[in-house]
């Protein structure tokens, strides 16, 4: 196993217990007792973030790509979810444009981020990346 199988592991194993947890208390009847359903939903969850997370990453790309894509993504998702919640009006049509456009702006910025980013990263740090 090289670093970026762990990489993809461990990105597989997070997403796709998030998405089990977020099916599980999707579906549970209780709210205080989703976990049996949250344990059965990750038999679907983990297909699908083991799904998602090769449709991210090539044969080719280098560890730790991944990882600053979804870091660039969670970081300018939350200061532009921040700066709305301050500067907007809650639950507003402007509320909701301005998460839109942040979710808009934060994968634009984390395709960059994980693309030319990743590869100048590498080269300030001296270590030979795999081009794109």
């Amino acid at each position: 196993m090289n670093w970026q199988d762990a990489e993809r592991a461990a990105w597989t194993l997070g997403l796709g217990g998030f998405l089990a947890i977020l099916f599980g208390a999707l579906v549970a009847p209780n709210p205080t007792a989703f976990w049996p359903y949250a344990a059965v939903s990750l038999l679907v969850g983990l297909p699908i973030a083991r799904w998602y997370v090769n449709q991210k990453t090539a044969s080719h790309d280098g560890a730790g790509r991944l990882t600053l894509f979804f870091l660039a993504l969670f970081g300018v998702s939350l200061v532009g979810f921040w700066t709305v919640e301050r500067v907007v009006a809650p639950e507003t049509a402007l509320d909701l444009a301005g998460r839109v456009v942040t979710v808009l702006v934060a994968l634009r910025v984390a395709r960059r981020a994980s693309g030319d980013g990743y590869d100048r990263l590498r080269a300030a740090l001296g270590t030979p990346s795999a081009s794109r």
